[in-house]
């Protein structure tokens, strides 16, 4: 380009850096330390046969524990995350297949709402689950999610609903270990991927007492938490900075909802909850560890475990 040199012949070429995958330099794996975790687990009978066998549904409770007490403190909701509230799945992806294949109906269920721009792979566990005609998108707007237009776009869709005499699922029988939502609402309300914004407080309070009046889930990948940093290179070696980056700045949506206006348990409410959260050691491990989780209420994440 221009006066640009021409390429040495001599200088070993590097390969570019494809910006299309969010894959990690090879030198962030931690191998040592998951071949550590390894070996200690496996040399550990009272570990090793439980955490081979088939465990029960919601997965190996000792784990489940361990990251309950992790995101308590991580995340300092009101109340401390218990492991009735966790449900171990094979990844952040299989947990929103599983999800689907729960709580929803391919006929009652009136859209898969999506927060746009949104991650691509999600649209095919959509399309698998029966949502090729239905996803629609919500934009963003500066703080996260345009919420004007997502309840008008809700009350067409009811209208809609309506005019065609939807008013029971079609597919999925009635369960006491679950329940068929009207709507799913998709959405990364922290360092959302690919925008990077991040919902603000007020809009997911909001984005809740939404989910609760149109009967709606929200799924909400909080996959990438845990990867913040200080925002000035000034702060970055300040052991003050570096301490608040241990711990979240925002609530969760599914903190919210336990909360919220007598949360999950009040008068009227199923139980069930309207928002649960998605996660996944994939951003803060390794993709091929396939290990992720879902929190919710204590009746959203037996659900889940019954897939």
């Amino acid at each position: 380009m221009g006066n640009a040199p021409p390429p040495d012949e001599d200088m070993p070429r590097k390969e570019p850096i494809n910006l299309m995958r969010g894959w990690p330099n090879p030198s962030l794996l931690p191998v040592d330390l998951i071949r550590s975790a390894a070996n200690t687990a496996l040399s550990d009978p009272s570990i090793a046969h439980d955490g081979l066998l088939y465990g029960p549904d919601p997965g190996y409770e000792p784990c489940r524990r361990a990251v309950a007490s992790w995101l308590s403190d991580f995340y300092r909701p009101s109340g401390a995350v218990t492991a009735e509230r966790i449900c171990i799945t094979g990844g952040a992806s299989q947990n929103l297949g599983c999800m689907l294949s729960v709580y929803t109906d391919p006929e009652y269920t009136r859209n898969i709402w999506i927060v746009a721009p949104a991650y691509y792979l999600a649209f095919r566990i959509f399309e698998d689950a029966g949502f090729g005609g239905k996803m629609r998108a919500v934009p963003e707007d500066e703080e996260g999610i345009d919420l004007a237009y997502l309840r008008r776009e809700l009350n067409k869709s009811e209208e809609e609903a309506r005019k065609k005499g939807v008013n029971k699922p079609k597919y999925k029988p009635v369960r006491k270990r679950a329940k068929v939502y009207k709507h799913v609402i998709y959405c990364v309300p922290t360092f959302a991927n690919p925008s990077s914004r991040t919902m603000s407080l007020p809009h997911r309070r909001e984005l809740v007492k939404v989910a609760r009046e149109f009967d709606a889930l929200v799924v909400a990948d909080d996959v990438y938490d845990f990867l913040q940093w200080p925002t000035s290179t000034t702060q970055q070696s300040s052991p003050e900075s570096l301490a608040s980056m241990q711990q979240a700045h925002l609530p969760r949506l599914v903190d919210i909802d336990r909360d919220l206006g007598g949360g999950t348990d009040r008068a009227g409410a199923d139980g069930f909850g309207n928002a649960c959260s998605n996660g996944s050691f994939s951003k803060i491990a390794g993709p091929g560890i396939r290990v992720g989780w879902v929190e919710g209420t204590e009746k959203f994440a037996y659900g889940v475990s019954q897939t």
